[in-house]
């Protein structure tokens, strides 16, 4: 029974986390939770927005994988921004400057309005027609179709950019759950109207992009109101860029550039490594890949959301100079992360069928996807470890050092070991490919966190014992 009342406190969900003095373990569970909620909801959402667009053709299906590079652009600059405002504002709570959070929160999002200058083009059919022809688009019918989705982006930016930064001020605030409720108004209308737009007003691909910016304009709505109840930093929509913001941006963007880039690293890599094991082993290595990819994002995506937890518990922290509770921050987040994603990556590994089953591949494509996650799961503890510390290189301002680590495990390690065992090995064995870019990233993880925990410990001037912090233990 007492074991059953400790488990209903830590998981009591509602109020903010004292981010500074609550229990950390219990602290941590109750920002994760949310925020893997979040991201688990967000992947079974763009399934679902992808297999409805598939039901309209083959036309349809291939013009809007053109417009994923878009999409993974968008993001990645907004990662970016959202990381910076997360790390400064989070920081400076910490310090107990709240006029400087609710200045740098401001410049935040005049920053992310600026930015969405950048997609102003692809409003107009000439040149969005002619990005995607660059990528290998040339049917009249699939250039279309991207346009009429792409053009809803430049509109529906600013929505996004409101509610990255906005979910970014709650989390420094110690509340993941307003940002959980926000994504849930704004993908489950998305949800809902998908087929009303699409198949009931017959508006095809456009209507699919118009219940996504829907979904945002109502969802903004709810964020406005939340701001006026609950939060101690105030933002209003209609944020005006000034002059003296770009000191701030300056700030945010040497810590969300090399977030933005690593992103982009991902994709590039991934691409090369496409190329590969469709010259090699033709295209059931591609399709096999792409699904194991696919189901290997239900654990992947709650890291990731464990991430987005801990970067405002250590950006706050790292302002209060306790690199004490950082350190526990980062073991209880380690803890989580065994529990949660390897107990998910388990299950996908012994029992895979039922998922892969929903994508409708044939056998041999099945196979290869059973045998590309079973392999890549050895190398899911490497990934924890790189993906919770990136989050203490954000929090305190070293994500360069999370760009070299990505570039080097993308580009410089998984790129020349599918290349070299593509020569050596049969398609069942070339998935080793990411264990060993993992292993890879891990190695550098370590040099860097023995080196940012070195420079803290000087700059912080906090005597620790002498033990490997770099360990994920608690000291």
């Amino acid at each position: 029974m007492r074991l059953i009342k400790k488990a209903r406190r830590i998981l009591k969900l509602r109020g903010a986390v004292d981010l500074g003095s609550s229990p950390v373990l219990s602290s941590l569970i109750r920002l994760s939770v949310p925020s893997i909620a979040m991201v688990l909801f967000h992947t079974l959402f763009n399934l679902v927005d992808t297999i409805f667009i598939s039901w309209l053709g083959e036309s349809h299906m291939v013009a809007i994988s053109y417009t994923f590079p878009v999409q993974i652009g968008v993001f990645a600059i907004l990662e970016g921004v959202g990381n910076g405002v997360t790390a400064l504002v989070g920081r400076r709570l910490g310090e107990g400057d709240h006029e400087l959070a609710q200045k740098t929160a401001t410049a935040g999002l005049a920053f992310a309005y600026t930015l969405c200058l950048l997609w102003i083009p692809f409003l107009f059919p000439g040149p969005s027609n002619a990005f995607f022809r660059m990528l290998g688009a040339t049917d009249p019918v699939t250039l279309r179709q991207a346009w009429l989705y792409n053009m809803w982006i430049p509109p529906m930016l600013v929505l996004i950019s409101f509610s990255y930064v906005v979910n970014s001020i709650f989390r420094c605030q110690g509340n993941t759950m307003v940002p959980l409720y926000f994504f849930l108004i704004a993908n489950g209308l998305n949800f809902i109207l998908d087929p009303v737009f699409i198949f009931a007003f017959g508006w095809g691909m456009t209507g699919a992009a118009a219940a996504t910016f829907t979904g945002r304009f109502v969802g903004t709505f709810y964020l406005i109101k939340k701001l006026r109840e609950s939060s101690e930093i105030k933002l209003s929509f209609f944020t005006r860029p000034r002059l003296g913001m770009m000191r701030i941006w300056g700030g945010i963007t040497a810590i969300g550039l090399p977030v933005t880039l690593t992103t982009g690293s991902v994709a590039f890599g991934m691409g090369t490594v496409n190329k590969i094991l469709s010259t090699t082993y033709g295209n059931i290595a591609v399709a096999g890949w792409m699904v194991g990819l696919r189901i290997e994002d239900l654990a992947f995506n709650t890291l990731m959301g464990i991430n987005d937890a801990l970067v405002p518990f250590l950006a706050f922290n790292y302002g209060r100079r306790s690199l004490e509770r950082m350190r526990r921050g980062i073991s209880s987040s380690f803890l989580i992360s065994g529990v949660i994603t390897v107990a998910i990556g388990l299950a996908l590994a012994f029992v895979p069928r039922p998922i892969i089953n929903l994508f409708r591949p044939t056998e041999e494509v099945a196979a290869v996807a059973i045998q590309s996650i079973r392999i890549t799961i050895a190398g899911y503890p490497m990934v924890i470890y790189s993906v919770l510390y990136n989050a203490l290189f954000i929090a305190t301002g070293y994500s360069s050092y999370g760009l070299v680590i990505q570039v080097c495990r993308s580009m410089l390690l998984r790129v020349p070991a599918v290349w070299l065992l593509a020569g050596m090995v049969s398609i069942h064995w070339i998935w080793l490919f990411q264990p060993i870019s993992f292993a890879g990233a891990a190695a550098l993880t370590w040099l860097f966190s023995w080196i940012l925990l070195k420079k803290l410990r000087k700059d912080l001037n906090i005597s620790l014992p002498d033990k490997n912090v770099s360990d994920g233990q608690e000291g």
